[in-house]
């Protein structure tokens, strides 16, 4: 549970049977969850309900997901369990919510909908709900709780505690945030040592099952370092910190694109091109993918994330494809573009091809441009500097890498060259060229 003091609530801990027996499904949630990899001593039974890290609550179904979903290592960090691609609108019904708290709902839900996401947030009543998630205020409770996705859906109910009223809004607008980040399968960014944020508690259990780290995410939790931290102080603020909003983005990119994290190890969304950058982080579109956007670091200055549009062109197929290596010097497929971006190293592909996949050495440097021949002809190209400023012909796919630069072509537009510096080798320039 999201609260100041660790007490999930009065009643008993699991695998503690001297306070009635279980019903037979309690039991068998528990049993499911023991065996995932959960410790025990991190799992609660309160109210014939079954919780792990003190908020989370696990169903039946999502118990049985834990066990038969193949876990591959990947903080954020989310459960094995996520929202479906069918869920497009996600409505929470907060009706009894008065106050401070209907207000904080409000900007909860804002939160989430103001970001491009796979699925759009909003208050019930509204049309085209795929889902609707209950808000219930409970008595007594300074904190929430939550539980998991199962069968793609998200949990279905959220619980507010009404104890969190002297706190106002902007704490309680993080709580209902916090638990909402539990109904679509975040887990605690703490969860490996509570006391970073609670003051006390050890490990939440792992075991390799149940939290997957978010690529591009920290990999060490602080104090306010997140929203999805076990416990709240006084002083939050209620928004999303920047390792939330990059972990939301993975998980559920907009509509229509995928964002590759390339940062640490390859990203790539087919290997039938082979190892085209031995040793190299790759980062490569789908066949019907052109590479339409980049992402750099402002304080790393590593590159970061590829964006793909995913609807599937045949303009673009990835066939005949071949790197084209400018980490020392012009790599050019044609010289009809001119000098687009002086006095930096750039890579282009030829007149009929387009930037399939972008490469980085584990030192970061820029090394290759992935080129393919396509239906394509370099036409209205311009350069896109996105070294120091975002530099995007459009917002249509979204704060796709929030807190970074990004360089991006506009819809219908394609990458055809990229540009690095001579030192260093962070990316530049993007050359965004129509077909």
């Amino acid at each position: 549970m999201l609260r100041k003091s660790l007490v999930l609530a009065v009643g008993c801990s699991a695998l503690m049977f001297g306070c009635g027996e279980q019903p037979d499904e309690t039991q068998v949630i528990v049993d499911n969850l023991v065996e995932a990899g959960f410790p025990a001593d991190d799992i609660m039974v309160v109210d014939g309900k079954v919780y792990v890290g003190r908020d989370a609550e696990v169903s039946l179904a999502a118990s049985h997901e834990l066990l038969t979903q193949d876990i591959s290592t990947q903080e954020q960090y989310r459960t094995t369990n996520l929202v479906g691609s069918a869920v497009t609108k996600i409505c929470i019904n907060g009706s009894t919510f008065t106050g401070a708290f209907s207000t904080a709902l409000d900007l909860a839900i804002q939160n989430y909908d103001e970001m491009a996401l796979a699925f759009d947030m909003a208050r019930a009543p509204s049309t085209g709900c795929s889902f609707t998630i209950n808000a219930v205020i409970q008595p007594g409770v300074v904190g929430g709780s939550a539980g998991f996705p199962s069968g793609g859906l998200p949990y279905h109910t959220i619980n507010i505690g009404d104890g969190l009223a002297p706190y106002g809004v902007d704490v309680i607008e993080h709580v209902i945030t916090h638990e909402i980040g539990h109904t679509v399968g975040f887990r605690h960014t703490d969860y490996y040592n509570r006391s970073i944020s609670c003051g006390s508690g050890g490990n939440e259990g792992d075991a390799g099952v149940g939290a997957i780290h978010v690529p591009g995410t920290p990999t060490t939790a602080t104090v306010g370092g997140s929203l999805m931290n076990s416990c709240f102080r006084s002083v939050e603020t209620g928004e999303f910190a920047s390792g939330d909003r990059t972990a939301l983005t993975y998980l559920y990119p907009p509509r229509g694109y995928a964002m590759l994290n390339f940062e640490s190890g390859d990203a790539r969304r087919t290997s039938s091109t082979g190892d085209w950058a031995p040793g190299e982080y790759k980062a490569e579109c789908a066949s019907g993918e052109p590479v339409t956007g980049l992402s750099l670091n402002p304080s790393s200055r590593y590159t970061r994330v590829a964006l793909c549009p995913t609807a599937g062109d045949a303009r673009f197929p990835h066939n005949g494809c071949y790197a084209r290596n400018f980490s020392t010097a012009d790599n050019r497929g044609t010289s009809a573009t001119g000098d687009w971006d002086p006095g930096y190293y750039k890579g282009e592909c030829g007149p009929n091809e387009f930037v399939a996949g972008v490469a980085q050495s584990t030192a970061h440097a820029i090394t290759s441009v992935l080129c393919c021949p396509g239906t394509v002809a370099h036409t209205s190209c311009a350069a896109r500097v996105f070294d120091g400023q975002d530099a995007r012909e459009s917002s249509a796919s979204g704060d796709w890498d929030p807190d970074n630069w990004k360089g991006e072509c506009g819809p219908g537009r394609y990458v055809g060259g990229l540009s690095r510096s001579v030192s260093g080798g962070a990316p530049h320039a993007l050359l965004c060229c129509s077909p």
